[in-house]
């Protein structure tokens, strides 16, 4: 109740104020926000887990970004994070998980406006391998009357460690994740990630199964990160190492940080998703999600600047690691 209330407080708050001088509060030019995906029809594998915008609300979302920025892609990155870009304020957009609606509609409607992208896959799930374990959560939840007494906050509630508890219920119900990866495809597949290459977008590694690294050591973390970097760049043969973190970085330790971005170069970039922050490692950043409480991208870029302006005096906006 109490989130609830201060969401809507500062919203109502955001919404009359000049949105360009709301932007320059912040003293942040570059701003990065990433979806996951965008659908006109309801996907059964994530509709119990976030808000998907249709097709019209995600072009209405670019509309608006593209009037108050400039899409660079992240060969433009030095000059933006330095602030040494040009122009109208920098923006850097992404989608996470390596969903098939990134090859259509998203990517055609992207290449119609100019705006390049990141997409991140995870290695494990491309080619519809397997499925994130969170997407299975959700495909449990369309058969809840069939549960027998297991609820959706149960469900939701279980964890990566537990994962396999998922694969158990589903076969006592008859539910066959295998038949929805194959018939569903709901996963983008290598010779799509090579055309789209093809087309001018780049991609990334968002770890091998997408679990959550706060939960894991920092080997399990490392081995994650870099097994999916490599299979992920060697495959399609980049030469450039992306990665963003599977869930939040919440719970990374600095030592993560100094391997993969400093001492190994494993990544030549890492990204977040903690809103607008100020960051300790230039290579590493936060993005703002864009599919929270089916907000248009004014609303969502409204709120967060005025959150973070508001906590400037308290000193709350820098990300602190142990």
């Amino acid at each position: 109740m109490i989130q609830t209330y201060t969401f809507r407080s500062l919203l109502a708050l955001a919404r009359p104020l000049p949105f360009p001088l709301l932007s320059r509060c912040t003293g942040h030019r570059l701003i990065a926000p990433f979806y996951h995906t965008v659908s006109d029809v309801i996907l059964p594998h994530i509709r119990h887990l976030y808000n998907v915008k249709n097709v019209r609300a995600f072009e209405d979302d670019l509309d608006f970004l593209l009037k108050h920025y400039t899409p660079i892609d992240f060969h433009e990155l030095p000059a933006a994070i330095e602030g040494k870009h040009r122009g109208k304020p920098p923006m850097l957009l992404s989608f996470d998980d390596g969903l098939r609606e990134f090859y259509d509609p998203i990517a055609p409607l992207l290449l119609r406006k100019g705006i390049p992208a990141i997409c991140f896959l995870n290695s494990g799930f491309l080619d519809n391998i397997d499925l994130f374990f969170r997407y299975k959560v959700s495909l449990l939840i369309d058969r809840l009357p069939e549960l027998h007494g297991t609820t959706a906050a149960q469900l939701l509630s279980i964890r990566y460690d537990n994962r396999m508890a998922l694969d158990d219920l589903a076969n006592a119900i008859g539910l066959d994740f295998t038949d929805f990866l194959q018939q569903q495809q709901p996963y983008l597949t290598s010779e799509q990630v090579a055309s789209l290459i093809k087309q001018g977008f780049h991609f990334g590694a968002h770890s091998v199964d997408h679990p959550e690294y706060r939960f894991l050591d920092l080997h399990e973390q490392l081995r994650q990160t870099t097994r999916s970097l490599e299979t992920i760049s060697n495959k399609f043969g980049l030469g450039y190492r992306l990665f963003s973190f599977p869930f939040t970085d919440f719970g990374v330790s600095n030592r993560f940080f100094e391997v993969v971005l400093e001492e190994k170069k494993i990544a030549d970039y890492s990204f977040g998703c903690a809103g607008l922050k100020t960051e300790i490692y230039p290579r590493h950043l936060q993005r703002i999600p864009m599919e929270t409480n089916n907000l248009t991208a004014e609303e969502a870029l409204r709120k967060e600047f005025l959150y973070f302006c508001l906590k400037i005096p308290f000193g709350k906006n820098s990300i602190r690691r142990s």
